[in-house]
């Protein structure tokens, strides 16, 4: 029975880490033309002035561009094309999807790793990722899987830190 159980948990881990690979594949291809039409509305709407172009003020309405109106303007002519909008714009979020796909396999990862250990209930275990910051959140029944999982999880690939926010289970 705990061959099976083990089994499963095994399986399920690599089905994890399967989908977040898929997920980074999706996340590096360029953006689709919805992106852009979508890119050129927002740009409309922050025309007030209707001149094809974005002055800073203008752009400040769009949080993305609040302090980075300078790298987003590529030619430095003080306002903003629909294309170095669309170009900055595009490139943050592709940013971000990447971010995140990592994220999600550095989760992926670690859980992976929880599930293999004997001694812990690792199902009981939370792991979260931001940034590359595993934080491991939950209850385990002695100090030293508290110590062991944060163990586990600094050491799997791509982590920078570990939050260990596990505590004991009380009776």
């Amino acid at each position: 029975m705990r061959n099976n159980t083990h089994f499963k948990s095994t399986l399920l881990a690599i089905a994890l880490a399967a989908s977040s690979v898929s997920t980074l594949a999706f996340a590096v291809d360029n953006p689709t033309e919805a992106n852009q039409n979508a890119y050129v509305t927002s740009f409309k709407t922050l025309d007030t002035d209707n001149s094809e172009t974005l002055t800073e003020s203008e752009v400040q309405k769009e949080p993305l561009f609040d302090k980075n109106f300078a790298t987003a303007d590529e030619n430095n002519n003080g306002s903003l094309s629909v294309e170095e909008y669309s170009n900055y714009k595009s490139q943050v979020e592709q940013k971000n999807v990447k971010r995140i796909a990592s994220d999600s396999l550095i989760t992926s990862k670690v859980k992976a790793n929880l599930l293999k250990e004997e001694g812990l209930k690792s199902l009981q275990v939370s792991v979260k990722t931001h940034q590359s910051v595993v934080l491991l959140s939950g209850f385990v029944e002695t100090e030293a899987q508290i110590y062991h999982a944060a163990k586990i999880a600094a050491e799997t690939e791509g982590v920078t830190s570990v939050k260990n926010s596990l505590v004991l289970k009380k009776d």
